[in-house]
This record gives C-alpha cells, structure tokens and sequence, in this order.
C-alpha cells in the first residue's frame, strides 16, 4: 500500500530536502504557521540532519508541531531532542497487533522493535518529567488486518498512546497491494468504527482520525446544513523535499511556486494561489479527499501524487541564500 512498493520509484535519486532549504521554511513560514507536520508520506528519521532541525523549533515555534515516523528508528537521543524541542505529537503508525500480521505488512520491520522503541519513548519522557510529546498511533486498515482490531485496541491503551488516528487505505498508482473495498468491507467497517468510538469514550484517547465507511463519495454538512467545501488554499501548504509548495500534500497539478526561488510571502501572495483560490470558490469542493478532483490533472485519472512527489531534481541554492548563510555564519563567529 505504500507508495515506495511502486516498481517506479527504485530508479529514483533519493536526496533530504537541503538544510538550507529547511532553514528558509523555518524562517519564512513557521512564524505563520498553527501546525506543523514535519514528515510528508516518507521517513522524517531518516533525514540525516534531523535533530538539527528539531533546533530550529525552538528558534520559530509553532503551536503545535507533529512528527509522523513508522518507529523503527526511534532511538533515546531523537527522543530526548524531540522532548527537548517541545514537539507536540508524535505519530507512530502500526498496521496490526502481531508480528505476524504487522511484518507482512510492513515489509522490513520488526514489530518488537517498534514496541520496544515505542516503550522507551513512553519511559524517557517519564525521566524527563515532561508530558510532550504525546503519542498518537496511526492504523491503516483493510482486510489484512481488520481481524484483529480489538486486539490492536489493546495494544494501543497499554502503549499510553493520547490520540488515535484509523483509516481506510488511500490507493496510489502501481503500489504492490490494493484494497478490494466492496459493500462487505465497508460493512464491516461500520461495526469496527463503532467498536472504535465505543473504545474512545472508554479510554479517553482522543480520535483524530475519520475511518471511511462508504465506497461513495461523502458530503459533510456545517451547522447550517451547507455542504462543507475544502478550504486548503486558504489555510495550508505542503512543501516537498525540492521546495516545491502545494496546497495539500496530495496535489498531483501545478504547484505555486518553489521556495528555492521565491519567498513564501511571494509564493502565497502569487497568481497561481490567488487563481487557485478563485477556482475553489467558483467549484467548490468537497472536503473528501479521497474523491477530490480538484487536485488532480483530470478527473478520469489515477493517483500518482506521491510517484510525482518523488520524481524532482533537487533544489539548487541560489547565490543570495549562499551569501546570507556566509553572512550570517561570519557573524555568529564574531560573536
């Protein structure tokens, strides 16, 4: 189900989004910024200069700021330095409540080291005396593993997790595995989602997730009985890791601008989000993204957000960042 599963995206250069870059970000758009997601559909720890950047959160913070990590590469000093930096969330995601099921899954996993990590994350955060991070646990179900849901409840109380965040697959283009989602699956998953509502009003972990129990398209109401249209040009960005800036992180349509080469405030301020946001206002789209249209090249075709996502050179830094990182280094070292 996941995206790196497509034949594709082996032959691809595989590159950290520049710290230069990520400085710049933190320069130019935490200060505007209520949340900050840190990961966007890949491995935040893989980055080699991570704790570097959870530096950066202490220099432009943000209300609130979330890392998402599949968990394997947990370990005491990034945990330590996200306390440190005061992240708000982190979001583990766990697939099943057995290695049996958890490993075929996720191929290349172990499911007792990410218990293991997932523990010690809980233990140092006790030793600090500190209650951030709090711990989400995120679960993609399907057919694989939706048997053993109760158990996977379980598991997620006795890991102290806060919030919980349970959702049906999202298909991308050529991935290994595709959900068959008939009447019958989304039957079951009307029962499972009323067993999770249940469970979250026993335990008080907080759901922040929306578990799709339909095939078809969902229109959500306001409180006036209004279909609720999306309002992601108005109040989101998603960066990926060549600085392209998109409204959601599933755009798979032109972008509005690159911060290698523009400022965020020109990006923002520019004539594709000013034309983007005319288009919403004159289509107005739903907020099921699943069935979004909006977002993609046509209507007819298939999700290939994240292959697209990939597949970019990486920035080049311009001359004057160059300059002003010189600059500003000279000057620390006068200090």
């Amino acid at each position: 189900m996941c995206g790196f599963s497509d034949p594709r995206a082996r032959k691809i250069r595989k590159y950290d989004l520049p710290f230069w870059l990520f400085e710049k970000i933190a320069r130019e758009v935490f200060p505007s910024a209520k949340y900050l997601a840190l990961s966007c559909l890949t491995e935040p720890l893989m980055t080699r200069d991570f704790p570097q950047r959870l530096d950066l959160l202490k220099t432009y913070t943000v209300p609130f700021t979330e890392i998402v990590t599949n968990g394997t590469l947990l370990t005491e000093s990034i945990i330590i330095k996200m306390v440190d930096a005061r992240v708000s969330r982190v979001a583990v995601s766990l697939d099943g409540a057995t290695p049996a099921i958890y490993e075929s899954i996720r191929v290349g996993a172990k499911f007792d080291r990410v218990i293991k990590n997932i523990k010690m994350f809980n233990a140092i955060k006790k030793e600090q005396k500190s209650d951030l991070p709090s711990l989400r646990i995120d679960h993609v179900i399907s057919r694989v593993n939706m048997n053993e849901f109760h158990s996977f409840l379980d598991l997620t109380e006795s890991l102290e997790a806060r919030a919980i965040d349970v959702r049906t697959i999202s298909p991308f283009r050529n991935v290994k595995y595709r959900e068959k989602e008939d009447e019958s699956f989304f039957r079951r998953m009307t029962i499972i989602k009323e067993e999770l509502r249940q469970w979250t009003q026993k335990t008080g972990v907080e759901d922040v997730g929306y578990l799709r129990c339909s095939a078809e398209e969902i229109q959500l109401k306001d409180a006036s009985g209004r279909n609720m249209t999306c309002r992601r040009p108005w109040d989101t960005v998603a960066i990926h890791p060549n600085g392209d800036v998109f409204p959601c992180m599933t755009w798979s349509r032109q972008g509005g601008g690159n911060l290698s080469e523009k400022s965020f405030e020109e990006i923002w301020n520019g004539s594709v989000f000013e034309a983007l946001r005319k288009e919403f206002e004159e289509r107005k789209p739903g907020i099921d993204c699943l069935f979004c249209t909006i977002r993609k090249k046509d209507a007819e075709s298939d999700d290939d957000c994240f292959f697209t996502m990939l597949n970019k050179r990486p920035p080049k830094r311009p001359v004057r960042e160059s300059l002003a990182a010189l600059i500003r280094g000279t000057l620390r070292g006068k200090r």
